[in-house]
């Protein structure tokens, strides 16, 4: 095993090179961000009040859904560009650029005119059950928030032009370029100005807009082949990114939303807030594996593109075998944890959470088998064909649902936790299978679509 992440992280040729740099760039930043992240709620804690700064996080939640509203053409889109870029074919390239950033600008320009419509249509104050902020105030706030997000949702598709060109560590630097400079940007108003909520929501939503945008200069500069224009809007090619981005959309949804957004929902309503706040810290501990073998399987999506462009079937499946061989490194890391996890909870949030050991188990499993699927998807994914993986994401979501009902809510965390391990299981069971059509070249029908 350790060989085979030895092999993993040899630069035997470019694609693994690109790979491994990808890698050990993408952890660095990722700790970077991570850091920045602790740091920056002290500092907006330190300029907002806290009922201000709850504003502010109402008004983040409120945002996170707008990133759905894409209905997957971010994804459809970095499949088919990176497959034209692996086959020298800019000027295909250049076309399912053009097209997607045409149906994005559309999209954004409705729900900023939707959003506008229905934020002035209420009365804030009494949707956010707050005084602290006038009315006048809170609606330019969230109008800013909302723009700049939506301005956002266009230009972030900068940063998957590089994942498309296997450069996947550049898109982790300006997503936590922003976030630095958000937080330098809010150290300097701390001292050089008063208390104003719209300072904060300015310097979040605008900040990210503005990185990405200054990205796109020397991009296009050094491939002005690649550069969107309106001449090379196809909606023909618009057809088969929608198509294609809805199946991700479907996915999402179903097997990210539903059954891991759903346990808190399902805990509460069968144990109770206490016991999401149980499951929370178990699942904040373990996340760290998740986050740990997402850096590594996160820059093998477009590696698997270029390499089933170009028929290196070989490659794949000595990939695939080394992914499996770091997710047993992250079993071990995992038992590891779970033996000290008694001990972290008590350094971490002292006597005030008790996490039963049981919990701990039940999650370090789920986390498990969800890293599985995550890394064997990464080659269905890569390759796209996701026929497969939206059948069973929308099947599995609804056995979970009617399992979780009448059985897991009955077992408390543990019984809902279960369902969701279980879950993974079977759709990585099914996912590893179609990657074995896949690589030995046996994938026929719906397996290989």
């Amino acid at each position: 095993m350790i060989a085979k992440l030895k092999a993993l992280m040899s630069p035997a040729n470019s694609r693994n090179r690109m790979l491994r740099n990808n890698i050990l760039l993408s952890g660095v930043i990722k700790a970077v961000g991570l850091l920045t992240s602790l740091l920056v709620v002290p500092a907006t804690l330190d300029y907002l009040d806290k009922e201000q700064y709850g504003i502010w996080m109402t008004i983040s939640s409120i945002l996170i859904w707008f990133s759905f509203f894409d209905v997957g053409l971010g994804n459809g889109m970095r499949n088919y560009l990176a497959q034209s870029i692996s086959a020298g074919d800019f000027r295909k390239g250049r076309i399912y650029l053009s097209t997607t950033l045409a149906m994005l600008t559309c999209i954004a320009v409705l729900l900023i005119l939707v959003s506008t419509v229905c934020t002035f249509s209420f009365d804030l104050n009494k949707v956010f059950n707050t005084t602290a902020v006038g009315n006048l105030q809170l609606t330019v706030a969230l109008l800013i928030a909302t723009v700049f997000t939506l301005i956002q949702f266009v230009v972030k598709n900068v940063g998957l032009v590089y994942v498309a060109m296997q450069r996947y560590a550049i898109n982790d630097l300006l997503i936590v370029s922003g976030n630095v400079v958000a937080l330098i940007i809010v150290y300097i108003i701390t001292k050089t100005t008063e208390t104003n909520l719209l300072y904060v929501v300015l310097t979040f939503t605008a900040t990210p807009v503005v990185i990405f945008m200054l990205a796109a200069i020397p991009l296009f500069k050094k491939h002005p082949q690649l550069r969107p224009s309106l001449s090379s809007i196809d909606q023909a090619f618009a057809r088969q990114i929608l198509g294609k981005g809805l199946g991700f959309f479907f996915i999402q949804i179903t097997s990210v939303l539903v059954i891991f957004g759903g346990a808190n929902i399902f805990i509460a309503q069968a144990l109770g807030q206490e016991a999401v706040t149980t499951y929370n810290i178990a699942y904040k501990f373990f996340n760290l594996l998740i986050i740990a073998y997402t850096i590594v399987i996160a820059p093998m999506w477009s590696a698997y593109t270029d390499a089933s462009v170009k028929g290196d079937f070989v490659w794949i499946e000595s990939t695939l075998k080394r992914t499996l061989a770091v997710w047993g490194l992250t079993l071990v890391a995992g038992f590891a944890m779970l033996a000290l996890s008694g001990l972290f909870y008590r350094l971490w949030v002292g006597e005030s959470v008790l996490v039963p050991f049981t919990v701990s188990c039940c999650v370090f499993v789920y986390a498990s088998l969800f890293n599985l699927n995550s890394g064997v998807t990464a080659l269905i994914n890569g390759v796209n064909k996701i026929q497969v993986q939206i059948i069973t994401s929308v099947v599995i979501t609804v056995l979970y649902i009617v399992a979780v009902s009448f059985w897991g809510m009955r077992h408390g965390i543990e019984g809902i936790v279960i369902c969701m391990a279980a879950s993974y299981a079977i759709m990585s069971l099914i996912h590893l299978y179609q990657c074995r059509l896949i690589i030995s070249r046996r994938a026929r029908g719906i397996w290989n679509k």
